[in-house]
């Protein structure tokens, strides 16, 4: 159950970053840099969605899980097909570019496959029970840079939910893929630094991306992952009582994103 809320967590987009100048603040420590610049022509790329404008995101999750612990290999374990719906609207747009929205996740769908384990199957319609409906506002920059985000909490959802909805939050704050604020033309990589914290655990992540083509206001931009962390004690909020020792841990992921400058939310991701 937390390693499928870590991965819709991730397909939700949790990997922008925000300017030294906001980590003074207060705000995150994230830092991004530029690597290349790629080739001409060259030009600073800022999201310019209009007032009023409207999108849907749909995700949809299919994995399947192993495990290996020690030399014991339990049997992949499939899991149900979720689809999650969310509406975005923009309100408005300050002269600075800042973008003020909402978001709405306005459906939740678990799909009933006869080969996941009905326990896994259950388990998981119950976490998502308290997701759908649930409402949130923000502020980002012209950049993609979350400046301000509030989601409510609905008050009788259960442990599995709350922890769920708690790193969708950070993770919905940041809702579209960061963009550098230097000029860049095809071939141009920058890099994403920061920390993050899931299942009681602090982890270093990587992000860098590398934009393949630009087409008018479409972007093409490929995404490599690298998370780490180090030596240290974990505890989990959804079992309280028990602690572990964690030695180390790394992980890698890779993906694809469409982006259109006209629009806040990315058009697909894989």
């Amino acid at each position: 159950m937390n390693y499928l809320t870590e991965k819709v967590v991730a397909l939700s987009g949790g990997n922008t970053t925000v300017d030294a100048q906001t980590a003074e603040k207060g705000g995150s420590t994230t830092q991004v840099k530029l690597l290349e610049a790629g080739g001409e022509p060259r030009k600073a790329l800022r999201f310019r969605p209009k007032a009023g404008d409207k999108q849907n995101l749909e995700m949809t999750t299919k994995m399947n899980m192993e495990m290996k612990v020690g030399e014991m290999e339990p049997p992949s374990m499939k899991m149900p097909v979720i689809k999650l719906l969310m509406a975005l609207t923009v309100n408005s747009i300050t002269a600075d570019g800042d973008i003020a929205y909402t978001s709405l996740i306005s459906d939740v769908a678990i799909s009933d496959d006869t080969d996941v384990m009905p326990q896994v199957a259950d388990a998981i319609k119950a976490a998502f029970a308290g997701i759908k409906g649930m409402s949130g506002t923000g502020v980002m920059s012209n950049r993609a840079i979350n400046k301000h985000s509030d989601f409510k909490l609905p008050p009788e959802a259960n442990p599995q939910t709350k922890q769920m909805i708690e790193q969708m939050k950070d993770s919905l704050a940041n809702i579209s893929s960061p963009l550098p604020d230097e000029a860049v033309g095809p071939g141009a990589k920058w890099e994403v630094k920061r920390p993050i914290k899931a299942q009681g655990m602090t982890m270093q992540q990587t992000a860098t991306y590398e934009l393949v083509s630009v087409e008018g206001d479409r972007l093409n931009v490929r995404i490599k992952i690298n998370q780490s962390a180090g030596k240290q004690k974990v505890e989990n909020p959804t079992m309280p009582g028990l602690q572990i020792d964690l030695e180390k841990m790394s992980g890698t992921g890779a993906g694809h994103i469409t982006l259109d400058l006209s629009h806040v939310l990315p058009r697909r991701e894989r």
